[in-house]
């Protein structure tokens, strides 16, 4: 803010004088690529990739910093994208980050046929991995390899974040 006076006399010798505040208001400089963006847990995005600064100040403004984020819990983060002009404005502006989990991955479950009286396992063969690490697998469903029949399994895996997947299979007893 400045202050500019005025003084205005007359042939009289009569004076007024008056002082005025002037506020100079800058326009921001201004981001752009700044749209929510999803990533997976545990990852290391590039926040810079495709987001630019414009400021209508300068032909090539100087680079902008970026606060970082947590990818290591998967929710909803938010980061800060920070401008510097050459008057020493500074223009902000956050933007959200979506950590997602990948969900589990079944190994070794598919439809089986046995024969009647057969040993049936449902756990027989069948893991599951997560990029998350350790993984919990349970199953709801029975097989009577006493009768013949078709038998669905309904198996679920639970990392520890408790992302899950569900799968099912058919048993033929035959």
């Amino acid at each position: 803010t400045s202050q500019l006076t005025y003084s205005v006399s007359d042939h009289d010798g009569g004076q007024t004088t008056k002082t005025i505040n002037i506020t100079v208001y800058a326009k921001d400089a201004s981001f752009s690529g700044l749209d929510a963006l999803t990533v997976q847990q545990g990852s290391t995005p590039d926040l810079r990739k495709g987001v630019s600064v414009s400021d209508p100040y300068s032909a090539t403004p100087s680079d902008f910093t970026v606060t970082t984020c947590d990818t290591k819990t998967p929710g909803q983060k938010s980061v800060t994208y920070s401008y510097v002009d050459k008057w020493g404005h500074v223009t902000t502006q956050d933007r959200v980050i979506n950590v997602i989990a990948e969900k589990p991955v079944f190994k070794g479950l598919q439809d089986q046929t046995i024969k009647l009286g057969d040993h049936f396992d449902p756990m027989a063969g069948v893991s599951a991995t997560s990029t998350n690490g350790p993984v919990t697998i349970s199953y709801v469903g029975e097989v009577n390899t006493e009768k013949a029949g078709r038998y669905t399994l309904t198996y679920t895996a639970t990392d520890q974040n408790g992302q899950q997947v569900e799968q099912s299979i058919v048993v033929t007893v035959e």
